[in-house]
């Protein structure tokens, strides 16, 4: 069963929520990044949305 959970290590720069995004999907962490930083300046996607799920997000064992 695949679980969402915040990385660790060399793939968690802020809070690990984008690598952990990445993980789950199998895709390079750089481009969850990207497509973060572009939905927050130009969508209008909020960074209370990253916070949020870096509180909820449990960090993997």
């Amino acid at each position: 069963m695949k679980r969402l959970y915040r990385t660790t290590g060399s793939d968690a720069v802020l809070c690990g929520v984008c690598g952990g995004i990445a993980r789950y999907f199998g895709v390079d962490p750089t481009l969850v990044r990207l497509a973060t930083v572009l939905l927050v300046a130009f969508a209008g996607l909020s960074l209370w949305v990253y916070i949020i799920a870096a509180l909820i997000m449990p960090k993997e064992c």
